[in-house]
């Protein structure tokens, strides 16, 4: 369920889509029909597919086939300067080649944006990792997923805002402060015992050697300290990976405005509470829950779920329309019961989406790299970042939908070379500039009009298609919240291009051919330049 589930979209870069455009030629032949329009996959004849000759025949009990090809028939009568011709493939496919003329109108008109309807307002809040250690890596997959959501949202004309939420109040606070003192009894000599749900990692060692020079000795202090220590580092760390944030929230502040006191009493009014074995449970049940949650325990701790209830209800007070909350997978579990608590204030489940980030797994010569900075391998974003930079690393994070697994290929991201699909991409646009600075020492450049009726090469033709399709590709990463099928994009664009040019010059002695290719290139590179932009990669002129 992405924002699609929250009404009608706001658009940009929408002067022309060619799904819009086909769907309305097929509106006029099978009219109140529902149906997906997709791009036809590599292999088969056609540049669009659509299934709704199947789909009335599986209601009808029809013959697709036959359905299919009384459609086809149709579609093409009235339509010649959009579709060239229309093939029928078994289930019962209709596919539709577009004619070469339309697609360069598209590709004239595609840089032509246009933004449309309300502008919604959408907090984002990503990474939030808890202040007691490094960023780690399944929180850096969340923080490049969560700033590159970010600047789709905004692209596709949303008012998007990022957030971090710092847990800066609760037990895991209190275990961090214990650790570090015990780290400081190490030092001077001392016996020490983490607790067994404290943090027993040696990072806590520098920390303990700061508080030790600094002289605190009060358990507050201490506590106070640590906890700055690691908000800090976050900060610092997050800015190195092009990674900011318009609000940090703290919990400690949610908590001393008595927001948490005041939405349990309020659970209490609404009889959504009961009480069992000491412990107070919210009747989340009542919301979709697979189980009542405990929100306080038998000695009188509050669970995560109320002050989380809390923080998303200020959320919803400081006047967002939408709010997004990306979360790491040992949180999956959590969600029906947070939007429970939200729907238990008159709010609709649709205000919140929670988005899961899944796991990602470091492989080294093809294997997973066990993750210990004590064995010398990577525990942290800021050693990964030691390693490559990070335009691969924020790539290499993107490159597959968030709610999967990831196998992070560190061989691969190392290579210095067009191996690397990052430097593969960026390298076309390197190239399309050294492009550009040869034509204008040939004092070639492009006129007010240029003719692009000359470009009909298999290979021109293979670029234009795939560019004209960039619009459509955010507008499906704003669908479905996910900006991983951009990165894919840009390696074919760029794969094209480069089959473009081994086969044709650019700068040739046919001036209006040379002006065709010369815009054909500039464009391209435009798009490449606007898409690693909204993954937060840089796109460099030389390389």
């Amino acid at each position: 369920m992405g924002l699609k589930d929250y009404g009608a979209m706001p658009r940009i870069l929408r002067s022309k889509m060619i799904r819009d455009e086909i769907k309305k030629v097929l509106e006029q032949v099978v009219a109140g029909e529902e149906f997906f329009i997709d791009y036809v996959p590599k292999g088969k004849a056609g540049d669009v597919s659509t299934n709704v000759a199947m789909k009335i025949a599986a209601r009808d009990g029809g013959d697709p086939m036959q359905v299919a090809q009384s459609i086809a028939s149709r579609i093409q009568q009235g339509n010649d300067a959009i579709i060239e011709r229309v093939i029928v493939y078994p289930p019962g496919y209709i596919n539709m080649t577009l004619t070469a003329d339309y697609l360069i109108k598209c590709f004239r008109e595609s840089d032509r944006a246009q933004t449309r309807g309300q502008r919604l307002k959408v907090l984002v809040e990503f990474v939030s990792a808890n202040p007691t250690g490094p960023i780690n890596i399944v929180s850096a997959r969340a923080a490049a997923f969560g700033d590159s959501l970010i600047k789709i949202l905004n692209a596709f004309a949303f008012d998007a805002q990022a957030e971090y939420y710092v847990n800066d109040s609760g037990r895991q606070i209190e275990l961090l402060a214990v650790s570090v003192e015990q780290r400081m009894m190490e030092l001077a000599g001392k016996p020490m015992q983490i607790p067994d749900d404290g943090y027993h990692g040696t990072y806590l060692i520098d920390v303990a050697k700061q508080a030790v020079e600094k002289g605190l000795t009060q358990h507050d202090d201490i506590k106070k300290f640590a906890l700055e220590y690691f908000v800090e580092n976050h900060q610092h760390t997050l800015r190195s990976f092009g990674v900011t944030f318009d609000y940090w929230k703290r919990e400690s502040v949610v908590r001393e405005h008595g927001a948490v006191e005041q939405v349990l009493k309020s659970l209490k009014d609404k009889d959504l509470t009961f009480e069992q074995e000491g412990a107070l449970y919210f009747r989340s049940t009542k919301f979709e829950d697979k189980r009542d949650r405990v929100i306080v325990t038998s000695d009188g701790r509050y669970t995560y779920l109320l002050p989380d209830i809390a923080y998303h209800l200020d959320k919803i007070k400081r006047g967002y329309d939408r709010l997004i909350t990306v979360l790491g997978p040992d949180h999956a579990g959590q969600v029906p019961s947070l939007i429970g608590g939200i729907q238990a204030f008159g709010h609709p489940r649709d205000i919140l989406k929670v988005i899961i980030v899944q796991q990602v797994k470091l492989k080294k010569d093809g294997i997973a790299v066990t993750m210990s900075k004590r064995a010398g391998t990577f525990t942290a974003l800021n050693e990964l970042l030691e390693k490559i930079p990070t335009d691969v690393a924020r790539f290499f994070f993107l490159m597959r939908s968030c709610s999967q697994h990831l196998d992070f290929d560190l061989d691969l991201a190392m290579k210095d070379s067009e191996e690397n699909p990052v430097y593969y991409v960026q390298y076309a646009h390197a190239r399309i500039q050294s492009i550009i600075a040869h034509a204008e020492k040939r004092s070639t450049s492009l006129a007010a009009d240029v003719d692009l009726s000359v470009l009909r090469e298999t290979e021109e033709m293979a670029l234009i298609k795939h560019a004209v399709r960039f619009p459509e590709i955010i507008e499906d990463a704003v669908r479905n919240l996910d900006p991983y099928p951009i990165t894919y994009y840009l390696i074919e664009l760029a794969r094209l291009f480069h089959a473009f040019y081994q086969k044709h010059r650019v700068v040739c002695d046919e001036e209006s051919l040379a002006q065709a290719r010369l815009y054909l290139v500039q464009r391209t590179a435009l798009v490449i330049k606007k898409g690693l932009e909204l993954l937060g990669v840089s796109c460099p002129d030389h390389m």
